[in-house]
């Protein structure tokens, strides 16, 4: 158990220490912080001082019990990092500077945790704020110490022991045709660890290139923004080569234009304004910090960047600039997922409103219809129930009894408290119409604040519950008649913002929902019914929802190629559900709501057995119904190989023209009613343009309510143990 623990310390100690450094490029990735970490020993003082301000920081953390999981990711590190880093760099080691590293170190983490709370209730980061404080900190107050000794210190790096190799690097860029331009944007990264030199430079922008094109594309497209900037206004360029502060521009640039922001076209055209603030903001501040002897570092930056947080925030929308909510550490993830999210659930709505009906039913008169859903009530719909010869009745239809629908079952739409019920108002006769009870016999429910359900002309006495009922979504409320305004038996349905009988109506989409054309069936989500469809709720099938049920603790085993192989079911902090592969370590994310269950998102091993699955089961109808299909577009990004994605992700931001998209159908049900045992198949197809470049297909059998196999590409077989 104690082995257990300090193993455990060590993992989270070494994840720390690596994400402390990748996270001042706004990034996790391991490899890059490791060339990190090698350019900051160029200098072997600043590359020892930066490692032990991050462990003086784990420590304090740990003994003070702060969050461990800002502690791993680097959050509460990076920071003091950047400290440690100016002191190793500017200081000859000795019993003040080690005093001092700890004490500025310690500062400097409490400094974060204070700006991450402060920042953090307005949505903001914190940046390199209390680097800039701790820093500043130390340049103005440790002189007027007498006692504290501090030697500025010789140069102990590479470029003293090894000139040639620096020399060479700067000596053929010189040749270069925009050679200078070249040598201020590599020396500005290089700044940024406290390497003045080309060579650390290009290592930086190689870490960047293997890290996120998109943000190496930014980095540049942000330097040479402020470049011309200061060359056509005639800028003294002596204050960005003054410690090199153009990585402003470069910051800036990813930060906005990649990480905090969604990358797109917008995103690189605002920079266009965003980047000349910086020229601006560098010029001024630098006349005033030189009065007392300060550097500006990275000040403009974030000046900036909260800055534009903080006013993009409220905003009502987002008008192509759009925020990132779940930040994935990469501005490739970030744009892959927003687009993602777009095009597969831009129209999911919070409360998920289904048909207050059982059964196939018909749309009578739809949204802005021609007799009654006018002006402020046009959102509504009116059903009624239609035979093969599209009439509502049998018999000569001359009583209520002879009505297809009257009579039926009409059900809540989605989970609420009942608000109003007016009832005891008899049905019309056939043709006549009740104008003083307008609504007829009517229920209103209340889902949420602002947001209630209307059901009229509901049948006289079939009204069971009472106001304040709590009712759940499919409980049948009352029956479908003919009170109020209705010539012959209909159903009226709206919703509506207040909750009032004669309401204005609210355009507000149906979940999910079924329509017949020519004996088959279409599937909608979140959208609106039109007047003339005939229209069902999804009957859910129990052999597809058992054994999509994977809930929290289930395990499932598959032998696949002679391996076996487990998957567990968990749920995060966030009520994520996941499962999670304990042979490749690898994780997808899934909803289950009862119609569909489906895949949101993947981490880990492309070619593991996990991947196939997320990819085969993306979106599953959780009833059967014969020759229904589902179409969907999923990202590319694990999908196509890695030398594709890398070179599609340089011009993501502006076009695509890779692409995959998924279908489902249904391939045999032993019974229909009642299966035992149901196939479907599924297949994801890479395009570039038009033209098909991969394609993946899938088959899954259901059996004894669980997944009893599925097969890739027709041939490898996973079955369930």
């Amino acid at each position: 158990m104690e082995n257990n623990k300090v193993y455990d310390l060590l993992k989270l100690s070494g994840n720390g220490l690596l994400n402390s450094y990748s996270q001042i490029f706004f990034s996790n990735s391991k490899i890059f912080a490791s060339l990190l970490i090698l350019t900051s020993f160029f200098d072997i003082g600043a590359g020892f001082s930066g490692v032990l301000s991050v462990l003086i920081c784990q420590i304090t953390a740990l003994l003070f019990n702060f969050n461990k999981e800002y502690l791993r990711d680097g959050l509460y590190t990076y920071n003091a990092l950047m400290v440690g880093l100016a002191l190793g760099f500017f200081y000859d080691f000795n019993s003040s500077f080690f005093l001092l590293l700890i004490l500025t170190s310690i500062l400097t983490l409490f400094i974060t945790i204070w700006c991450a709370i402060a920042l953090d209730k307005k949505g903001l980061p914190f940046l390199s704020i209390p680097f800039l404080i701790g820093v500043w900190i130390i340049i103005l107050g440790a002189n007027n110490f007498s006692a504290l000794e501090l030697n500025q210190k010789e140069v102990i790096s590479l470029a003293k022991w090894f000139p040639e190799l620096f020399t060479f690097v700067s000596d053929s860029i010189s040749l270069l045709t925009w050679g200078d331009a070249i040598h201020l944007f590599l020396r500005s990264l290089g700044a940024i660890f406290f390497q003045f030199n080309d060579l650390a430079g290009i290592i930086i922008a190689i870490g960047i290139l293997y890290y996120s094109r998109i943000a190496f594309g930014l980095s540049i497209f942000g330097f040479v923004i402020g470049y011309a900037f200061y060359s056509y206004f005639e800028g003294d360029f002596s204050q960005l080569i003054y410690s090199y502060i153009g990585f402003n521009f470069i910051l800036t640039s990813i930060a906005l234009g990649g990480f905090f922001v969604v990358p797109s076209r917008k995103s690189y055209l605002m920079l266009i304004f965003t980047i000349p603030v910086i020229g601006l903001l560098i010029s001024a501040l630098h006349t005033l910090f030189t009065l007392f002897q300060l550097p500006l570092y990275s000040l403009p930056f974030n000046i900036v960047t909260l800055l534009f947080l903080a006013v993009m925030a409220i905003r009502y929308k987002s008008s192509g600039i759009t925020l990132v909510k779940v930040q994935q550490f990469s501005p490739e993830k970030n744009h892959y997922k927003h687009l993602n999210y777009t095009n597969r659930f831009v129209n999911d709505t919070y409360y998920h409103i289904s048909l207050p009906l059982m059964g196939e039913w018909h749309i009578a008169q739809g949204h802005n219809g021609n007799i009654t859903h006018k002006d402020e009530w046009q959102h509504a719909w009116d059903f009624d129930i239609i035979n093969e010869n599209n009439l509502t009745y049998i018999d000569e239809g001359i009583s209520l009894d002879n009505y297809l629908c009257y009579n039926l079952p009409v059900i809540a739409p989605e989970d609420g408290t009942i608000f109003e019920i007016v009832d005891g108002i008899t049905d019309n006769e056939i043709g006549k119409v009740n104008l003083k009870n307008n609504w007829g016999n009517t229920i209103i429910i209340k889902h949420g604040d602002f947001f209630y359900s209307k059901l009229s002309h509901i049948k006289a006495g079939t009204i069971t519950n009472s106001i304040g009922d709590f009712i759940k979504k499919g409980d049948v409320v009352g029956k479908c008649g003919s009170s109020g305004r209705s010539p012959e038996p209909h159903l009226h349905f709206q919703m509506q913002a207040t909750p009032f009988i004669g309401s204005k109506t609210l355009q507000y989409p149906i979940a999910y929902y079924l329509t017949k054309q020519n004996g088959d069936y279409n599937f909608h989500t979140f959208d609106i019914p039109k007047e003339g469809d005939i229209v069902s709720n999804i009957q859910t099938s129990k052999l597809l929802t058992d054994a999509f049920d994977l809930t929290p603790g289930k395990i499932l085993k598959f032998n696949h190629n002679n391996k076996k192989v487990k998957w567990e079911i968990f749920t995060n902090s966030l009520n994520n559900t996941y499962i999670y592969c304990h042979n490749t370590k690898s994780t997808a994310y899934f909803v289950n709501n009862g119609t569909l269950f489906y895949f949101t998102d993947f981490y880990g091993k492309n070619n593991s057995l996990l991947h196939h699955f997320y990819y085969g089961a993306q979106k599953v109808l959780l009833g059967y119904y014969q020759n229904i299909e589902l179409n969907d577009h999923l990202m590319i990004d694990g999908f196509f190989n890695k030398l594709l994605t890398t070179i599609h992700d340089f011009t993501a931001p502006f076009f695509h023209y890779c692409k995959v998209d998924y279908n489902f159908s249904f391939v045999k049900c032993d019974n229909i009613h009642n299966p035992s045992q149901i196939t479907f198949k599924t297949s994801c197809k890479g395009t570039i343009g038009k033209k098909k470049v991969k394609e993946l297909t899938y088959e899954f059998t259901l059996k004894n309510n669980e997944i009893e196999s599925f097969s890739i590409n027709n041939d490898k077989i996973a079955k369930c143990e």
